[in-house]
């Protein structure tokens, strides 16, 4: 606490040499000076430390007792001002630091986001600036709770959104909402029809009647499952009850035979570059861009774009808004490039591969041949795979269509059709 006190107010260390210093220091006594520090180097010579404010009055006492002051030496933040009295520049640039020091910290130059998952950084950080918080914002103006609430008006995909000012870093905290799981709609009465031709290697019907037996061939669009159901009479009664609709629901694999066909033109545009190319240099500071360059036009018809960016980085991890960019325009005319046919033929059946894997349900690939051919410039390769695959698709019924309801044990008619003929008679 002494050195602090002694730093902001000054303090003074001298040697006191004199044939009787010991008159010194019962004339300071006398006098009220408080010595902050003394040490005998020899019976002659003292070193004190004072204040900058009692080192002129210690002078004057060492003179009346025939003392002599030697080797001052001047610390603190009052003789380090002292310093600036004609060197204007120099003391300018402190108030500025100063001044940068005190405001700057205030100022927001970094976001960081986490606890997000599926939302990319670059989407928060947009709606908040949408909200008003961005790099180069005045913290202590920003109303954090009414940005939370902007921001999770906004975005649906949130449940909790925290924004915190640390300095001149503004963190935020989110978690995404838990999707809504999707709900069966049972009401609807559906079947469950064949999406390619195969031959039936299990069958597990969980509502609906099954129409087909394993080993069965069917063909795309049959009904596999039905959604009309037949209903059972209860014991001892012989009479129909009729039919009904239910929401058909099922398991159905089947050995699938497919063929895919790809093709890729063996010559493509491609860019022969001149060589000719020029140079920009900008520089980015919260957002705003400072070009180093005076024609903003470019020269060339047809270019490609190179862009180099460095940011300051003062500690791992951390990142300021200073960027240092560079692009360079490189100039190109069109030219067709060959394209290799068995680098080109690995990517169609790649392709192809992705191709089934998307268009099957359920399922594993069983087998696999490729054949290829070139038509001239074009290269064409066909895929004939077998796989085992769900090929149930669950399909609408028409609802509009009669379902005749339970039969009548003594007139022999169904509930339906005895209801439109009451509405048909006068």
């Amino acid at each position: 606490m002494k050195k602090l006190v002694a730093w902001l107010f000054g303090a003074v260390t001298a040697r006191v040499v004199g044939a009787q210093p010991e008159d010194f220091l019962n004339l300071c006594v006398r006098e009220n000076l408080i010595l902050w520090r003394m040490d005998r180097l020899d019976p002659f010579t003292l070193e004190v430390q004072v204040t900058g404010r009692e080192y002129p009055r210690m002078c004057r006492l060492a003179e009346a007792c025939q003392c002599a002051v030697q080797n001052p030496k001047r610390r603190g933040l009052p003789f380090f001002l002292l310093g600036f009295r004609r060197r204007y520049a120099l003391l300018a640039g402190l108030v500025l630091c100063l001044f940068l020091g005190l405001v700057g910290g205030q100022v927001i130059l970094t976001v960081e986001v986490s606890g997000n998952e599926t939302i990319p950084d670059e989407v928060i950080i947009s709606q908040l600036r949408l909200c008003g918080v961005s790099t180069g914002t005045w913290g202590p103006s920003v109303p954090i709770r009414a940005v939370e609430n902007r921001v999770m008006r906004a975005m649906d995909d949130l449940a909790f959104f925290s924004l915190n000012l640390k300095g001149t870093k503004a963190e935020v905290i989110v978690r995404e909402r838990d999707p809504a799981p999707k709900l069966k709609e049972e009401k609807v009465p559906t079947n469950i029809v064949s999406a390619a031709d195969g031959v039936i290697t299990h069958l597990e019907p969980w509502r609906g009647d099954a129409q087909y037996v394993e080993g069965d061939a069917v063909q795309k669009g049959d009904i596999l499952i039905s959604g009309r159901i037949r209903l059972d009479p209860p014991p001892n009664v012989e009479s129909e009850l009729g039919t009904a609709l239910v929401h058909a629901d099922g398991k159905v694999l089947a050995r699938t035979q497919r063929t895919m066909t790809a093709e890729i033109s063996l010559t493509a545009p491609g860019k022969d570059y001149t060589g000719e190319k020029v140079t920009r240099r900008f520089l980015s500071v919260m957002g705003r861009r400072i070009n180093f360059y005076k024609n903003s036009g470019i020269p060339y018809e047809k270019y490609d774009i190179i862009s180099q960016l460095k940011s300051w980085t003062p500690a791992e991890g951390k990142t300021l808004p200073v960027i240092w960019g560079k692009e360079t325009y490189r100039e190109y005319t069109d030219d067709a490039v060959r394209l290799d046919a068995v680098r080109a033929e690995e990517l169609l059946r790649q392709k192809l591969l992705e191709a089934l894997e998307a268009c099957m349900d359920q399922g594993e690939i069983l087998q696999t041949d490729f054949s290829t051919e070139q038509t001239g410039e074009v290269l064409r390769v066909t895929l004939q795979a077998q796989c085992d695959e769900q090929i149930g698709r669950m399909e609408e019924m028409d609802t509009q269509e009669i379902v005749p309801g339970p039969l009548h044990p003594d007139k022999g008619t169904y509930g339906q059709d005895e209801t439109n003929t009451k509405e048909q008679s006068p």
